[in-house]
């Protein structure tokens, strides 16, 4: 406990400005550099080369503190704002933007090549996506004095506090850009404390000041070189069917051929379900029954075939199967026990699956001499040594 109070005086001096914590303000390191909000927040914001505005009125009251509560990166054309606070209770504690804002108005997201409707539809797939973190309730589309905005609204209650997160991705036509302009508002309050209007307090202050100016021809090119990289790197690892790092995708690489239109190329329909969910448990519970063996699934020869034919209508990409091994603690809780083995050559067909094509995971199609046709899976989230068999 006493740890816990010197940590949480420690977080209280350093946002009250102690002296033994010196901020260094205006010094840029690989393009970033942070500045004191309390006096930035006072004029209007112009370090951003496609956008100035005046920040809503409860930044430009924000106290001075030892903080970096104000950065821009020059990089992106991304700038950020925060009032730090201290939410703690007797054994959690978080330290850092009570009330933040975050603005974008250059290459960002690999999102951003999308036309509007289409970057809705994934923004919102996205945050449903991710509803663990953060909880989607509400999408849609709103109209400001330059043009539209898609907004997203998400909250999540740790416990500790409440995290209310407001998006807003305006496009409009006078920058020369593609890319949305992103201002987003949050706010973590502990339970019960009266939540702003993170509309009206913080990002419509914000579009009614809100300034556009052209993007320079230098910057839209550097920009559209990002994308053609983007566009050329997607081809490839379509092609040659293989994961691109950081890029989310589906099973059936729904996601890649949407984005490789929009590229220009001709890439034919997805085929297949979207997750591996949807074809192994399509009602929330594993397929087939099982008999006997904790790993072995059995379902009906017509089943079978379908299922098989969905496996291989994917783009599967040949491969050889790891070696798996699983284990277990004994009942004691003393020893190692190894309850499942697989190790040497497959005797059958094996494939690396989408969307990631790692090595360690697949599928495998065999004829058993005794259970006859079998389809091995060896999956995150899946049984380790899953079979399925036609009966």
């Amino acid at each position: 406990m006493s740890k816990y109070f010197l940590t949480f005086g420690f977080l209280l001096m350093l946002l009250s400005g102690c002296r033994s914590y010196q901020m260094e303000y205006g010094v840029v390191e690989n393009g970033v550099a942070f500045y004191p909000l309390c006096e930035r927040a006072k004029r209007r914001i112009t370090d951003m080369q496609r956008i100035s505005f005046e920040l809503p009125l409860l930044f430009r009251q924000a106290s001075c503190r030892n903080w970096p509560d104000y950065s821009y990166d020059s990089r992106i054309d991304s700038l950020s704002v925060e009032v730090p606070g201290v939410i703690a209770n007797e054994s959690q504690m978080t330290v850092g933007g009570v009330y933040s804002m975050l603005f974008r108005a250059g290459h960002a997201r690999a999102e951003y090549y999308l036309p509007p409707d289409e970057f809705f539809e994934d923004y919102k797939e996205y945050l449903s996506e991710h509803s663990s973190i953060s909880r989607l309730v509400t999408a849609g589309w709103v109209d400001w004095q330059g043009g539209r905005c898609a907004r997203f609204y998400s909250d999540n209650d740790t416990g500790l506090f409440v995290r209310r997160v407001l998006d807003y991705f305006c496009w409009e036509s006078v920058s020369g850009s593609s890319f949305p302009i992103h201002i987003g508002a949050s706010e973590k309050l502990p339970p019960g404390h009266v939540a702003a209007n993170l509309d009206k307090e913080l990002i419509e202050p914000v579009l009614a000041s809100l300034q556009i100016n052209p993007v320079p021809e230098q910057r839209l090119a550097l920009w559209d070189s990002y994308r053609a990289d983007f566009c050329k790197g997607l081809k490839e690892s379509y092609d040659n069917k293989t994961a691109m790092r950081r890029f989310r995708d589906n099973l059936n690489r729904q996601r890649a051929i949407l984005f490789l239109r929009e590229c220009g190329y001709q890439v034919p329909d997805p085929v297949g379900p979207r997750s591996w969910a949807e074809l192994l448990r399509p009602n929330g519970q594993l397929i087939g029954r099982p008999d006997g063996e904790r790993t072995l699934r059995k379902i009906t020869h017509a089943q079978f075939a379908e299922l098989e034919a969905k496996l291989m209508s994917l783009q599967l990409k040949p491969g050889k199967r790891p070696e798996i091994r699983s284990s277990r603690l004994s009942r004691d809780g003393n020893v190692l026990v190894e309850n499942y083995r697989a190790t040497g050559s497959y005797a059958g067909e094996w494939f690396l699956v989408p969307p990631s094509y790692s090595e360690q995971n697949g599928v495998g199609i065999r004829n058993d001499p005794v259970l006859g046709r079998v389809i091995d899976l060896h999956l995150m989230d899946f049984p380790i040594g899953l079979r399925i068999v036609g009966e």
